[in-house]
């Protein structure tokens, strides 16, 4: 699809999401740029690469974009497949699929559960308001600050699980070198650090603020921030390289039970946050993912834009 010198991640520091991606790029040792967005909408410069997804991060490798870190995990390994995010477990089978179901818990439940740390109220009321829209709720700083001591409990528990599923061994499904499940287990941690300090994480949950720091010295991960990096502008003019790129007949597969016919305008929609409409072609439909064609009219750019098929609705375009 594309080399390692057009790989770009959209980051922003305090995106967890955005640093356990960068930790497995560096991990696989995949020479990528980095191009730095708001921490907050509105992203107008993103969105010829996103189609209006708000969430962070995105990957662009190429004239493709990997919206959710699924779709994203899933590009690095098929493209960078050693070491491989499944190795194999003490049984010489697969990890692909706890890896698959163990993410889904730890980057919703244990994350939404981490969240309730937030120190809300020393949040600027715009970033509130942001994180308001994205959640399509009000967040009640005072509520959420009065309930977030007594959450800890709750917090701890999540984590519990995991230090009984690391129990004594070296990682955490019991392999010889770290799955996708460690990074997303250390940047849970790693969160949790930065919500409410590392005091607490240390004297509360030591097994895996030990385990996170394991992750943490493979992946090299105070590097993001010094990899390569492009303004925006240079990551448009970049991706205008596409434009008249067509996409290949072998890639327009449809092997889903979505009743929507390839070549039809579709609306792609996240099911829990950030339920902004992305409108495009729909060029490629799998059990693993759907993928669109996306014209960007400001900016008169190409993008074939992936998403996960979890977690995600594809519904067909009305007028």
């Amino acid at each position: 699809m594309s080399n390692s010198e057009d790989i770009v991640l959209f980051w922003y520091p305090y995106s967890p999401f955005a640093q356990k991606i960068g930790w497995i790029l560096n991990y696989k040792k995949v020479e990528y740029k980095t191009v730095l967005i708001d921490v907050m909408e509105p992203r107008p410069k993103r969105r010829p690469f996103d189609g209006g997804y708000r969430k962070t991060p995105v990957l662009q490798v190429g004239q493709h974009t990997f919206c959710d870190t699924k779709t994203i995990i899933a590009e690095i390994e098929k493209l960078f497949p050693e070491p491989s995010l499944y190795p194999k477990t003490s049984n010489g089978n697969s990890s692909e699929s706890l890896c698959r179901g163990l993410n889904l818990w730890l980057d919703n439940t244990v994350f939404n559960s981490a969240v309730t740390q937030l120190p809300i109220k020393t949040l600027p009321e715009n970033f509130v308001a942001d994180r308001s829209a994205m959640l399509g709720r009000p967040l009640d700083a005072e509520k959420i600050a009065a309930a977030a001591p007594f959450l800890k409990t709750e917090v701890a528990a999540q984590f519990h699980v995991l230090e009984q599923i690391l129990g004594q061994k070296k990682w955490l499904l019991d392999t010889e070198l770290p799955s996708s499940v460690d990074f997303s287990s250390a940047m849970m941690v790693f969160f949790l650090v930065n919500l409410i300090g590392e005091e607490w994480v240390k004297n509360n949950l030591k097994v895996m603020f030990e385990h996170m720091n394991k992750v943490l010295a493979i992946s090299n991960w105070d590097q993001i921030e010094k990899r390569p990096s492009l303004t925006e502008d240079e990551a448009i003019e970049g991706l205008k390289r596409y434009a008249t790129a067509e996409v290949p007949e072998e890639f327009k597969v449809h092997s889903s039970v979505l009743p929507i016919q390839l070549g039809q305008q579709v609306v792609v929609m996240p099911l829990d946050t950030g339920k902004v409409p992305i409108i495009g072609t729909l060029v490629r439909s799998t059990v693993d993912e759907t993928v669109i064609l996306y014209k960007d009219p400001t900016y008169e750019t190409t993008s074939v834009i992936h998403f996960p098929t979890l977690g995600f609705i594809v519904m067909p375009k009305t007028d």
